[in-house]
């Protein structure tokens, strides 16, 4: 590939940063819902540890909520309450503001949970009823509820009891009076607990008989799920271009699935570039919190097709591009993640010279230390001069084959 090839093409594409440019992707598409992407009359219970910054992921649903017309009720325990508040600040949340408004209620576990000093479980459910029943009367969209209970040592650590006579009194009158008003989270600090009880505290969750959608999510477990292979903390990983070069036939969606996973788990944005008919198309489609780009040879313009998909042309890099413009100047004030496994589908569609061309503008555009970006490239199917053309470009290398994950070089 000549300089003067690349030098014409790039003009050809220069277009894309023109302001005058309509832009072709719609503003809502861009930008990612967070981890606790919970919809009407949903349930989520959540274990965390003292390593896992649970504040980070409270506060993304708690804001949205605030953002969105809906009413938010936080409890936390006791030994929190001096710092609760700065936290939620320092994770961009106008506490004074909310509280004032009355949209905002905090409150210790102590103040939730004890009357006359004793644990009364029918005053903390009645008195969530009524708070349910005031949200409701004055007109907000949803109620956002988070019940961090800790390590259950406001109750003697006796989490059965507290289970059978609060939690699933409290929770089967929303499902049977509020639904779908509540969008709530159940949140347990396992730190303290044998695998066997953590086992045995969510199968009494999993039994019991409400009709709404439940989930369980361990924030610990995904915080650095991808970037410990790596031999690094997530800390380390934000801002590296990594490509992963990968054997077709082996389980390589898990490292993908790991990555994404952990950028959830940390409320970093998601964006997916690939082929509608891909194997990674196929095992992300169901996580709603990450926005996947669907290139397709059978549109020619961009095509939102759900809340968290659109389809894109295939063969025309600089719509491509102009996608991934648009997300970037949305999500210009966070950390955000990118998977690209469009490089194969470019070299065989467009050619190498076309492929370099995206590369070289895609790098640039994502040179920030804000951005983190795992490309993809199948080596199996193209040339060894094409494969090392891209390597290149690359100072972190990865690759999977039926072995495993092998980490080639780091920066």
């Amino acid at each position: 590939m000549t300089k003067q090839g690349i030098d014409s093409n790039m003009n050809k594409l220069s277009a894309i940063n023109s302001p005058r440019r309509k832009r072709s992707v719609a503003s809502n598409i861009v930008k990612a819902d967070p981890l606790l992407n919970i919809r009407e009359g949903e349930h989520v219970v959540v274990t965390y540890t003292s390593a896992a910054d649970k504040m980070k992921v409270f506060s993304a649903f708690m804001r949205e909520g605030l953002e969105s017309d809906s009413a938010v009720w936080y409890s936390y325990p006791d030994e929190e309450s001096e710092i609760v508040r700065a936290k939620l600040r320092e994770n961009r949340i106008d506490v004074e503001k909310y509280e004032r408004k009355g949209t905002l209620i905090l409150r210790n576990l102590t103040r939730q949970f004890m009357a006359n000093d004793r644990l009364d479980y029918d005053k903390a459910v009645i008195d969530g009823i009524k708070w349910w029943a005031e949200a409701k009367r004055k007109g907000y969209k949803h109620v956002r509820s988070i019940e961090d209970v800790g390590d259950f040592s406001f109750v003697d650590e006796q989490w059965q009891k507290w289970i059978t006579d609060y939690w699933l009194v409290s929770k089967g009158s929303v499902e049977a009076v509020y639904f779908p008003l509540i969008m709530s989270v159940t949140a347990v600090n396992v730190e303290r607990m044998t695998d066997k009880q953590v086992d045995e505290l969510l199968a009494a969750f999993g039994r019991t008989t409400l009709t709404s959608r439940r989930f369980f999510i361990d924030l610990l477990e995904n915080m650095n799920s991808f970037s410990r292979q790596m031999g690094l903390n997530h800390e380390q990983l934000i801002g590296r271009k990594i490509l992963l070069e990968f054997n077709p036939i082996s389980n390589y969606e898990k490292v993908v699935e790991n990555l994404t996973n952990e950028s959830m788990a940390n409320v970093e944005p998601i964006f997916v570039f690939t082929s509608n008919r891909s194997s990674i198309h196929m095992h992300l489609a169901k996580q709603p919190a990450i926005v996947l780009f669907l290139t397709s040879i059978s549109t020619s313009i961009p095509k939102s097709i759900s809340e968290n998909k659109v389809f894109l042309p295939a063969k025309n890099i600089p719509l491509i591009l102009d996608a991934l413009s648009k997300v970037l100047e949305t999500n210009a004030d966070t950390n955000v993640c990118f998977v690209f496994d469009i490089l194969s589908e470019l070299l065989t569609s467009t050619g190498l010279e076309e492929t370099f061309i995206f590369l070289r503008h895609a790098l640039d555009m994502l040179a920030s230390e804000k951005i983190t970006c795992l490309f993809l490239l199948n080596t199996s199917a193209h040339e060894a001069e094409e494969v090392s053309g891209i390597r290149q470009r690359f100072h972190n290398l990865l690759t999977y084959d039926k072995d495993g994950l092998e980490v080639v070089k780091i920066s």
